[in-house]
């Protein structure tokens, strides 16, 4: 008997968990503003929660709405400078799910450490450590979106590196 889930019977569910297996690129997305909107305001909730176990909650707010200008902003530009501003939407689209399911594998990898390991243990440090390579699947993730945006394979990962360090080294750092 086959089970009828309607959201994962969806296309977009669907390409995504291809995006996830690297076997469909963000132009299997729909052209959908709304799916851009909703994918950005999971990418800011997760990110705001990821960031909130090791930094205050307005400093955590900052982080998940400057990240989220920094992709919005970054990623138009790229595309303006690439004449392709048509794949604007299904790549912003594709960035931020990509990145909300990184800070939700954050958020659930901190949770799941600091059950495991009382309070005076260093839980964020041991965290931090099995983030890098969520970080590395976010870089590879994100070169291989950029690829579809005509990028070569050296300029689509050395663009997906700067996303990530400016994300993750250098908003990340900022605190009230």
């Amino acid at each position: 008997m086959a089970f009828n889930i309607p959201f994962i019977n969806d296309p977009t569910p669907r390409t995504v968990l291809k995006m996830l297996n690297l076997e469909a690129s963000q132009l299997s997305l729909p052209q959908s503003e709304q799916l851009m909107k909703g994918a950005l305001a999971a990418y800011v909730v997760l990110q705001i929660g990821a960031q909130y176990f090791a930094h205050s909650l307005p400093a955590s707010i900052f982080y998940g709405l400057a990240t989220a200008a920094f992709l919005y902003g970054a990623t138009f530009v790229l595309l303006r400078q690439l004449r392709q501003e048509e794949k604007f939407v299904k790549t912003l689209s594709a960035l931020a799910i990509m990145g909300a399911i990184g800070a939700g594998a954050y958020i659930v990898m901190h949770l799941i450490v600091g059950v495991a390991l009382p309070p005076p243990l260093p839980t964020d440090r041991l965290a931090r450590f099995l983030l890098f390579p969520i970080i590395i699947w976010l870089v590879f993730m994100y070169a291989f979106l950029f690829r579809h945006v005509d990028l070569r394979p050296i300029p689509a990962f050395v663009t997906a590196s700067l996303y990530v360090l400016v994300i993750e080294i250098v908003l990340s750092s900022v605190s009230f």
